[in-house]
């Protein structure tokens, strides 16, 4: 009975954890879309930066709350440097293009190198949560699900904004399912196969 009242404590506190995340990248997204029109330049740049490097330092402090030791405290929220480089990047890109200054390239291979860092990103913020939570290696295996499926939806995306782009309902919706949902999937993948594999050892123990 202890096992199991734990087991459902850590179950809640995971649910909380994903409802902050969440709920911190929806009103990023919010706030965007109310105030972005009545931010001049380059104020709007600066409010972008400040919303989406809040909602990194929340899903880090998610991180450290819910890591079980202290080194995956520490270690896990550094994998979320990477995104947020990504996203620094196409921030300082986005100002430097709208002042004239600088012309990114455009081709094909520069759109799959857009589609990679998305994929990437969606890595890494899956990965996160693993490094802090789960337990052995196993569970990397998981990862190959929400890769798969931001590869779907990037394909998938494209084709749809063309029908459908426009609102910035849409545009969020879109936003909201590569950055919340698709990675909650991948948590969740990653702990089922770390749970089959803790439910297959001792089966092979006891057939030893």
């Amino acid at each position: 009975m202890a096992e199991i009242s734990e087991r459902t404590d850590r179950v809640g506190l995971s649910v909380v954890a994903v409802v902050i995340v969440a709920g911190a990248e929806a009103l990023r997204l919010v706030l965007l879309s109310r105030l972005q029109w009545e931010l001049g330049h380059p104020e709007i740049y600066a409010f972008r930066g400040v919303l989406f490097t809040l909602v990194y330092l929340t899903y880090a402090a998610v991180l450290v709350w819910r890591g079980r030791t202290f080194v995956r405290r520490i270690t896990a929220p550094l994998l979320l440097l990477v995104p947020w480089i990504f996203d620094t990047f196409w921030l300082i890109a986005s100002f430097l293009m709208a002042r004239g200054a600088i012309d990114l390239p455009v081709g094909e291979w520069w759109l799959w190198m857009i589609r990679l860092q998305m994929v990437i990103t969606v890595l890494c913020l899956t990965a996160a949560w693993g490094i802090a939570r789960r337990r052995g290696l196993l569970w990397v295996v998981g990862l190959v699900v929400p890769g798969v499926l931001m590869i779907g939806w990037i394909g998938w995306a494209d084709r749809a904004w063309e029908t459908l782009g426009g609102p910035l309902v849409v545009s969020d919706l879109f936003m909201m399912v590569s950055t919340v949902a698709i990675p909650l999937v991948g948590c969740l993948a990653c702990w089922g196969v770390e749970a089959l594999s803790r439910t297959a050892r001792p089966a092979q123990v006891a057939a030893a």
